[in-house]
């Protein structure tokens, strides 16, 4: 079984009454279906779409506990105190530090950045560090990114005479920490309309709700431009780009390619990165740099990048996230295999419904990654772990019948620490539980997902044939820009096109390259991504489902098809 074993899911039709309350694309029946498909029922909300602008009330000070902690961060600028900003070390909390650090400087504030290091210390909120910033003269520690969970630590610092500020966008489960201001919008008690704020959305707010409150004495930092760490931030955390999120990483973007910040700047350049930055660029190459510091090095590092001023410095650091980078690449690739040679995937044998793997020899910092990739591949929630000094340090990662967090509540006796999303969850145990927790934890999954087709799914929006794809569609295509989690890229399924000419491409011919007939004679181009292994069952009528884009080559823009999926037409 492999990811490309696919459900193909086409979306309902949309209803004439909504095609008539879209009057202004009457004679677009794919466009309005693809607002209808986004719960865009109208001609204003989807004007709004269009035009990045927000329907709800965005002032910050509706997150509950805003005004508490406005407060208290202008006392202790007043009263000289000593401030902590504690954030994590991943792209979300190393630019909701930045941004976090950027707008307390506004306003002289005696403040320091503290990451933990994700091998020596873990996510989250430590006493050990705690006690440190005692002996400092820390008298307020503000969270970005975590904190949520962090009881016996908060408990700890108020003994110890700190007063603590967590923002942090996780699920909330159980008791919250007995702090002197949380700002969630998870919280039950919290009324703000958008609930999908990231870590550095809620960074961004805070700093946005202090200059509502005093105006700045320096003014050279620009909100706008801490929207390019927003944008960086909540890309990379798959924030839900939609609502707040959507409008603000739209912004960032266009900040960023009009003038980036020079950290963003230099490691575009080391990523060897031209042309426009969209949200792949961040998914696929800024992202992944500047976790790299937090999985193979000093999380300080990308800190560091992103809060220099000086070029030469820049420089050196991207290049060093370029080097991490790499070695983090050729690990990941040699863990995968040994994790895929550990699945319980044995031919012949019954499936299972939840993969559970540790090693000592798998690199702490990675196994997230890998636990991504194997719960992509087999399509199954995915648990490993890191075994070392008697503890389990895991990541989680699970697909859309599962919800990981809850399942994992029902273990959360047997635990150190744990929290997370729906998808994703961290964990930490006693060695000495792990067999029970994988007795129970199957358990769960199975009452869960016993006789569901478990499959990845592609969910098409739309059904075209090859006079649909015209060059107007494409070019509107960019109203549903910036495109990311919960915002899709649009997917066509296109029955009986007509192939021209096929063949494989690439080193190891993985890809696939069609010539496609429109139906009057236009071709197409299509290129299919790890998809070459489907050319011999192919004849001259295929369906397939794909994304359309704009192919640039030597300065030459053209239509393409990126291929999902392909098969023969009528299977």
């Amino acid at each position: 079984m492999s990811n490309l074993d696919r459900k193909w899911i086409l979306h309902d039709e949309c209803p004439e009454g909504v095609r008539n309350k879209l009057g202004r694309w009457r004679d677009e029946t794919v466009l309005q279906q693809l607002f209808w498909n986004r719960n865009i029922n109208n001609e204003a909300d989807a004007m709004k779409f269009v035009l990045h602008q927000i329907s709800h009330d965005t002032d910050p000070y509706l997150l509950i506990d805003m005004t508490k902690a406005v407060e208290r961060i202008f006392d202790a600028i007043d009263n000289k105190e000593l401030i902590v900003i504690y954030g994590d070390y991943d792209v979300d909390g190393v630019t909701a530090t930045t941004v976090l650090k950027e707008g307390l400087d506004m306003y002289g504030a005696d403040s320091l950045m503290f990451i933990p290091d994700r091998n020596r210390e873990g996510y989250g909120i430590h006493s050990h560090v705690i006690k440190q910033f005692v002996e400092q003269g820390v008298k307020l520690i503000v969270s970005v990114d975590c904190g949520v969970t962090a009881i016996d630590e908060v408990d700890f610092a108020n003994k110890s005479g700190i007063d603590t500020i967590i923002t942090d966008h996780h699920q909330i489960s159980g008791d919250m920490p007995q702090a002197y201001a949380i700002i969630n919008p998870n919280r039950s008690d919290c009324n703000y309309p958008d609930k999908n704020l990231v870590g550095v959305g809620l960074a961004y707010k805070l700093v946005e709700a202090l200059v509502i409150k005093r105006t700045p004495y320096k003014n050279n930092v620009e909100l706008d431009d801490l929207l390019q760490l927003v944008a960086l931030g909540t890309v990379a955390d798959l924030g839900v780009l939609r609502g707040e999120n959507r409008v603000m990483v739209n912004n960032g973007l266009k900040n960023i390619n009009k003038k980036p910040r020079l950290g963003i700047k230099t490691l575009l350049e080391s990523a060897y990165k031209k042309g426009d930055v969209s949200t792949d660029t961040i998914g696929f190459q800024l992202g992944p740099r500047i976790n790299a510091a937090g999985r193979m090095g000093d999380p300080s590092v990308a800190l560091n990048l992103m809060i220099s001023d000086n070029e030469s410095e820049a420089v050196t650091i991207s290049q060093v996230l370029e080097k991490y980078n790499r070695d983090r690449q050729k690990i990941t690739r040699e863990m995968t295999k040994q994790a895929v040679d550990l699945c319980k995937f044995d031919t012949g044998k019954q499936e299972p419904y939840v993969l559970l793997i540790e090693s000592p020899g798998f690199h702490k910092g990675l196994v997230g990654l890998i636990a991504s990739r194997l719960c992509e591949y087999y399509y199954r929630p995915t648990i490993i772990g890191h075994r070392v000094d008697g503890f389990i340090t895991a990541s989680a990662r699970s697909i859309k019948e599962f919800n990981i967090i809850e399942s994992l509540e029902q273990c959360s006796h047997l635990f150190e620490r744990y929290g997370g999303h729906p998808l994703a969850a961290g964990l930490t145990m006693s060695e000495s539980k792990w067999a029970s927790f994988v007795s129970l934890f199957e358990e769960i999954a199975k009452k869960q997902l016993e006789g569901l087709d478990l499959r990845p799914v592609l969910h098409i929006d739309c059904e075209v044939n090859g006079l649909d794809l015209t060059s107007r569609l494409t070019k509107q295509l960019e109203f549903f820009e910036p495109i990311g989690n919960g915002n899709n890229r649009p997917l066509f399924v296109w029955y009986g096109a007509n192939v021209v000419t096929k063949k494989q491409v690439g080193q190891d011919k993985s890809h696939i390259k069609l010539m496609l007939d429109d139906g009057a004679g236009v071709i197409l181009d299509a290129i299919g991504f790890g998809l070459g292994y489907k050319i011999d069952d192919l004849g001259s009528t295929i369906d397939l489902v794909f994304s359309l884009e704009i192919n640039e080559w030597n300065g030459k823009k053209s239509r393409q098809l990126n291929l999902q999926d392909l098969r023969p037409h009528g299977v």
